[in-house]
């Protein structure tokens, strides 16, 4: 337990200054190596590794989506033609490479890829989309992944009869969900009341909070039983170390890589904060 706690307070000291840094390039910086480190973590899931330079081509198609923020028109036509390539790439190294990587292992690192940085880029449009309040949809969507499931987490420890998934994550159970859906409604009310009341924020549409709370968080945990099928199926506890206690980045981060576009796409048309 101390050293989940630890690695809790390192995890939210750099958070931190991912914050400080939200409108500069150091922060697309920051989302690219939590990227990286991420895609390496889902390699050495399906023990490829680096086999033929995949993981490079995969990092190199990251690397142009988070350091390339430009916003449409110009940016989705050149993003577009980037997913093409990568795609194209891909299939290649299904093609030329059939006798020595499993079809089912390029599927899943295509599928995961492109998970994850449709994810994590959601980060870099919600500067554009909200200019004034991006940080605020940020702390909501993160909060949507790690709220409701420390609410779950204690919920299910006190109230839980009912296994959820037991053949994917046999300690989750619906009581749990839905004590950790209960605790990201609350907790994001109250985070948007202090924004508004303190920190300039504009009035709040709580009907819309509680409907992208409700979903986000709904979102999040589809991201956390997907996540932990994969290391079902592949045999492996945590996707890594990098975080003692807690594991790795995906083991972190997957339901944040379901709630970050979630909170993105419902916010633009149920805005949270009314300007």
């Amino acid at each position: 337990m101390a050293t989940r706690i630890i690695s809790a307070a390192v995890g939210l000291v750099l958070l931190a200054i991912a914050v400080l840094f939200y409108g500069t390039l150091a922060f697309n910086v920051i989302v690219l190596l939590i990227t990286l480190i991420a895609l390496h973590e889902i390699f050495g899931a399906v023990k490829l590794h680096n086999k033929f330079g995949m993981y490079g081509w995969c990092a190199l198609f990251a690397a142009f989506v988070l350091l390339y923020d430009k916003m449409p028109p110009t940016g989705a036509i050149h993003l577009t033609a980037g997913l093409f390539v990568f795609t194209a790439g891909m299939a290649a190294f299904a093609v030329f490479h059939f006798a020595d990587i499993p079809f089912s292992s390029i599927a899943i690192v295509y599928m995961e890829t492109i998970a994850i940085l449709f994810g994590f880029s959601s980060t870099l449009l919600m500067r554009s989309v909200f200019p004034q309040d991006g940080l605020f949809y940020l702390i909501a969507a993160l909060g949507c992944g790690w709220l409701a499931d420390t609410g779950a987490y204690f919920s299910g420890r006190l109230f839980g009869k009912h296994k959820l998934a037991p053949n994917v994550s046999p300690h989750k159970t619906v009581e749990g969900s839905l004590g950790g859906l209960l605790t990201n409604v609350l907790a994001l009310c109250l985070i948007a009341w202090g924004y508004h009341r303190f920190l300039g924020g504009g009035p709040i549409s709580y009907p819309h909070l509680i409907a992208v709370a409700t979903v986000g968080a709904l979102a999040g945990m589809l991201g956390d039983l997907v996540a932990s099928s994969l290391k079902r199926q592949q045999g492996i506890k945590d996707y890594g170390t990098i975080m003692p206690g807690h594991g790795g980045i995906m083991d972190r981060f997957d339901s944040v890589i379901f709630t970050l576009p979630t909170v993105l796409l419902l916010s633009y048309y149920l805005p949270i904060v009314l300007r």
